[in-house]
């Protein structure tokens, strides 16, 4: 069950704006010649740091979907994680990350291997159930952004693989509820047409 204790509206306000600016640029984009439909999904681990802790590396999984060129693309990302017993037992952590990202890629080494880096930008949105009658679940949402790089390998022409490296910030000030940083390798398998 989600409780809004900690419920901000101004940050929702901040992340509206956000998603203007994603429409702002994947629209344009998405009308520009050699331009393709990117869709993809991803799994891997994630690794979430606080001021005053440190979580295990816990599966991820996520959505995407976007534009690309042979240069460069455009997309935006949903992920999920969740890590059970982080501080005490029968405590979870579940976070939901909306992010745009931008990954400019190398030329075709091999006819197949591809390389790219990019940066992101994005909300997280962070609840901790804690299990406790006496206590109040608690959740927020932060600012995220960060950057990733990784290798494209092509399996067919519409579609291929990769796997990559994001490292992200947020915003979140001490003792908040979301971490101040998040490590994430993952793997992804995109379509495009």
């Amino acid at each position: 069950m989600l409780r809004f204790k900690n419920f901000n509206l101004g940050k929702i306000k901040n992340m509206k704006y956000l998603i203007y600016l994603a429409l702002l640029v994947i629209v344009p984009s998405a009308l520009a010649k050699d331009t393709q439909i990117l869709i993809g999904g991803e799994f891997g681990q994630n690794k979430s740091e606080w001021d005053d802790h440190t979580g295990e590396w816990e599966a991820t999984f996520g959505l995407r979907a976007g534009v690309e060129t042979d240069e460069s693309r455009i997309y935006i990302s949903y992920n999920y994680s969740e890590i059970e017993d982080l501080i005490f037992d029968d405590t979870t952590y579940k976070s939901h990350a909306l992010v745009m990202n931008f990954d400019a890629k190398t030329k075709k080494h091999y006819g197949f291997l591809r390389v790219f880096a990019g940066i992101n930008i994005g909300a997280i949105y962070s609840e901790w159930d804690l299990n406790n009658p006496l206590t109040e679940d608690q959740d927020d949402i932060n600012l995220l952004y960060g950057a990733q790089a990784g290798l494209i390998i092509d399996v067919v022409d519409n579609i291929y693989i990769e796997t990559g490296f994001k490292y992200s910030l947020t915003d979140a000030k001490k003792d908040e509820i979301n971490p101040a940083n998040i490590m994430n390798y993952y793997g992804a398998l995109n379509f495009k047409f």
